[in-house]
């Protein structure tokens, strides 16, 4: 995935060749370079022979600048996009995700509350008790679009206590009704589990590249002793503190193998230690690869404590990726995106140095793809504007990649 010397290497071999090229703080779009291919022709006074015409001579053409994304970033790491499926499709931002995204995430196409099948799991009671019911249809439009732009998707997320209906922990699949026991929910999860990752590998091999098994359950302040979730959490009710281990057991017996298994959450620069902690069994043991930063920063947060963050994740020998990246500011107003837009080059520019320094990351999705499509109304936190023009983030985003002539 990433031969970020190898890569950087070669282009300045390239750029040595072709001579030095226009310096500018904006990437070229490649207007202005030029190839000489000029024929020098040699005449002599005699009207019957003339001298033969010279070879002619080009110079190698200067490598362009990537204008995208996803070019900026090839072969270094994905660029992914979250999208809601309202989107998915759509002609008018279709050209900017595809330009400059090469991994897409569903807002929520793939959480249990869309995947999972309130009316057919009831009707087929008792023979659904401890295997529900699915409905793959709005999964399926992201999946394919996905594969028609020759992108990659991150599967998010498999087991968390938010947007799991009330009804999948209960006797009859009623939000009212009595919950069900360990041994019941534990083969509830295996069959969810088994069903989604089974539907993926078998119906888009090689489509998936990373998994978010288990999504936000760790945290003090609403956590047991061990900081493991307990508040609104029907896995802890039922299952008890062991859930999180048991969603890695049994992801990792049905995930194909090329799908990467991670623990996502949010503020991880405030509870690392808390997450390696939690995890340490479950990596011993080798149901595990990677950490998601989710990555919803404010401008006014530490680049550097984050970094400290990831290169700490890094170390303890996990993969990493941000899987929801967003950077609020007060206002839209110029400043702001000023400030904004070096957050963003910082943090990309960090990112590379860690990559350098032999980290293993290996995606960064941004959560939406304009100011306005966003859950952070009124916080201007994405790469482009409502009307999808790029912002000051995005070119400090772009620029920081080392593929980018500056």
């Amino acid at each position: 995935m990433k031969k970020l010397t190898s890569i950087i290497a070669a282009a300045l071999a390239l750029s040595l060749l072709a001579g030095c090229s226009p310096s500018s703080n904006k990437p070229s779009d490649g207007t202005d370079t030029e190839s000489k291919n000029d024929t020098v022709a040699v005449t002599t006074a005699a009207p019957v022979e003339t001298a033969p015409v010279t070879d002619a001579v080009t110079e190698p053409p200067a490598p362009s600048s990537p204008t995208t994304l996803r070019d900026a970033y090839d072969g270094i790491f994905y660029i992914g996009v979250a999208l809601p499926g309202s989107l998915i499709g759509n002609a008018k931002f279709n050209g900017v995700i595809t330009d400059n995204f090469n991994s897409i995430t569903c807002e929520n196409e793939t959480k249990p509350d869309f995947v999972l099948d309130a009316a057919a799991s009831r009707a087929g009671l008792p023979d659904t008790y401890t295997s529900p019911r699915f409905n793959f249809a709005q999964a399926k439009k992201a999946a394919d679009y996905a594969v028609k732009n020759n992108m990659k998707m991150r599967l998010h997320p498999l087991v968390w206590h938010s947007q799991t209906p009330a009804w999948f922990f209960t006797e009859d699949y009623t939000d009212g009704g009595a919950l069900v026991s360990r041994d019941v929910m534990l083969a509830r999860m295996e069959s969810y589990i088994k069903t989604v990752l089974e539907y993926f590998k078998d119906n888009y091999p090689g489509l998936i590249y990373a998994v978010d098994v288990v999504n936000e359950a760790f945290d003090t302040g609403v956590g047991d002793a061990n900081g493991i979730r307990m508040q609104d959490n029907r896995w802890y009710d039922t299952v008890g503190p062991d859930y999180v281990y048991y969603a890695f057991k049994y992801a990792r017996e049905y995930a194909a193998e090329d799908m990467k298994l991670f623990y996502n959450d949010y503020a991880c620069m405030w509870k690392t230690d808390l997450m390696l902690n939690n995890l340490a069994q479950i990596k011993e043991e080798g149901l595990i690869d990677g950490i998601g930063m989710q990555s919803h920063l404010a401008a006014t947060d530490s680049v550097t404590q984050f970094l400290r963050a990831a290169e700490k994740f890094c170390g303890a020998g996990y993969e990493l990726q941000l899987t929801e990246l967003d950077v609020g500011v007060k206002s839209d107003s110029e400043s702001e995106f000023k400030t904004q837009g070096k957050f963003y080059g910082d943090l990309m520019s960090g990112l590379i140095k860690l990559i350098k320094k032999g980290a293993n990351i290996t995606s960064v999705t941004v959560w939406g793809i304009s100011d306005g499509n966003t859950w952070r109304a009124g916080e201007y936190p994405l790469l482009f504007n409502a009307d999808l023009s790029p912002k000051p983030a995005y070119e400090q985003f772009l620029a920081a990649s080392p593929l980018v002539t500056e």
